[in-house]
Formats: structure tokens, sequence, C-alpha cells
């Protein structure tokens, strides 16, 4: 990769670690709930290795450069918002509803517009890994969607 070329995997795993961090502070601030978050942002930090894995295969280089669809400006635009959301939760200013709506919101990002278009259209040598990718996003946005829905229930 020439010095001027968009790192698509860097970006994705910044963007991975930047949710981990996300989620570390809802589990400081919303201790009710602190297990739940300190498993999402394990998993961000899996995720994050799981991409890092992708930069010694060869077939990466080329394909995030010419035929994946994801975009760098969408990438930085998706770590601006979470980190807009990280500097306010640390300022206490979200409740739980709140923040299970941002994690529903990030969640649901990752698997339509990221992880799930990728799996069908990457080389099989990176297929694996973004197939795994895609269903522990789908898994994170099934449960946070579950919390919301039993405090729903609760009249929280």
């Amino acid at each position: 990769m020439r010095e001027d070329e968009p790192d698509v995997i860097g970006m994705l795993i910044r963007h991975e670690l930047a949710i981990k961090e996300l989620y570390e502070i809802f589990a400081a601030v919303l201790k009710d709930r602190q297990e739940f978050w300190q498993r999402l942002a394990r998993d961000e930090q899996r995720h994050a290795d799981w991409l890092g894995t992708l930069r010694s295969e060869s077939a990466i280089g080329k394909w995030t450069l010419l035929d994946s669809p994801v975009k760098i400006q969408a990438i930085r635009t998706s770590i601006g918002y979470v980190e807009r959301q990280t500097a306010r939760a640390k300022e206490g200013d979200l409740s739980i509803v709140q923040a299970l709506s941002i994690a529903r919101d990030l969640e649901s990002a990752l698997l339509e517009r990221q992880f799930s278009k990728l799996k069908d259209l990457a080389p099989k040598e990176i297929r694996s890994v973004l197939t795994r990718l895609a269903d522990e996003t789908r898994r994170h946005l099934t449960t946070v969607v579950e919390v919301i829905d039993s405090l729903r229930r609760e009249g929280s």
C-alpha cells in the first residue's frame, strides 16, 4: 500500500476501539449494567484483534483499495460520532435508555453498512473473519434490543 492510500483496515480497527472505549465508559457510569457493557467492550477489542489479523493477508490490500464498498469518510464520520458520545457519557449526560439506543444504532450501522456487505464481497482469504464480525455484531444488536425491550416492559 502506498503512503497516500487509505488504510481501511486500520480505520475499521480504530472504529472498533472507539466503540470499545464508549462501552467502557458506559460500564463506568451505568453501574447497574456494568457487566453487560464490559462484555460488549471485550467483544469490541476482540473484533479489533480479528481485523488486525487481516493485515497479513495479501489479498486485503488490493481489495480494500479497489473493490471494497467501505468508504473511509464514512468510517471517519462514525468514529467522530462515537467520540462525541464518549465525551457525552463521561459527563454523565446519558440515561441507560439513551446509552442502549446509541449502542443499538452503532451496531445496526456496523451490520448494515459494513460487515454484512463486506463478508459477501470479500476475497475468500478474509471472508471468515468478516463473517465472524457480522455474526457477533448481529448478536450485539439482538442483545441490546432485548435489554431495551425489557426496560420498556419494566416501565423504566
